[in-house]
């Protein structure tokens, strides 16, 4: 005779095995992604949209900074530029620089919670630029450099990990010739929490 699995919460459930031996289970899957959300550890991080005026010119878009002493993990990007006035190719330019230590002339935003019902925030320095070539970074080596269609957007995964410390910068290269470009850059982020 064998042993009997009962559950533990009282309500006098047995545990099932199928004829081959295997116990019977049900699991739900989800994503980091999505269990971070349901934790309240999930963030939005981006700037608003920021009319870029340069022309074949860089200019420093957004600089997040983690203070957190849990890794903040940056899984995917999202840009759009919108329009150019007068820009050819209809093509812009992004730039990625690790750990930059500041932006110039940014503005301070913050991140937003995925989970509506959560009051916790996510300690980094969050800032954007004015799109106006007057923003730039101070250190920082340059990285990555990926080239977008303009008027499309454009989503990948990237699962960049900012330890405590650790900072990214990105950039934006409009094209030549141009004199107005809407463009705005965001993240969807967790703070990544060991649970077991």
């Amino acid at each position: 005779m064998g042993f009997e699995i009962t559950d533990g919460t009282g309500r006098g459930n047995a545990a099932g095995v199928d004829e081959t031996g295997r116990l019977l289970v049900r699991s739900v899957t989800e994503t980091i992604f999505q269990n971070a959300s349901e934790e309240g550890e999930a963030y939005f991080i981006g700037s608003p949209i920021v009319t870029a005026t340069t022309s074949g010119s860089e200019t420093a878009l957004l600089f997040i900074k983690n203070n957190e002493d849990e890794p903040l993990v940056l899984g995917n990007f999202f840009t759009i530029a919108e329009s150019t006035a007068s820009g050819s190719p209809n093509m812009f330019r992004v730039n990625w620089y690790r750990n930059p230590t500041s932006i110039s002339n940014g503005t301070s935003v913050s991140a937003l919670n995925q989970n509506f019902g959560s009051s916790d925030t996510l300690d980094a320095d969050i800032e954007y630029g004015d799109g106006t070539g007057s923003s730039s970074f101070t250190g920082g080596q340059l990285s990555a450099t990926l080239s977008f269609p303009i008027g499309t957007f454009n989503d990948f995964n990237a699962n960049l990990v900012l330890e405590k410390g650790s900072s990214v910068g990105i950039s934006i290269t409009p094209p030549a010739g141009n004199t107005a470009m809407p463009v705005q850059f965001g993240t969807r982020s967790i703070k990544y929490v060991e649970r077991y």
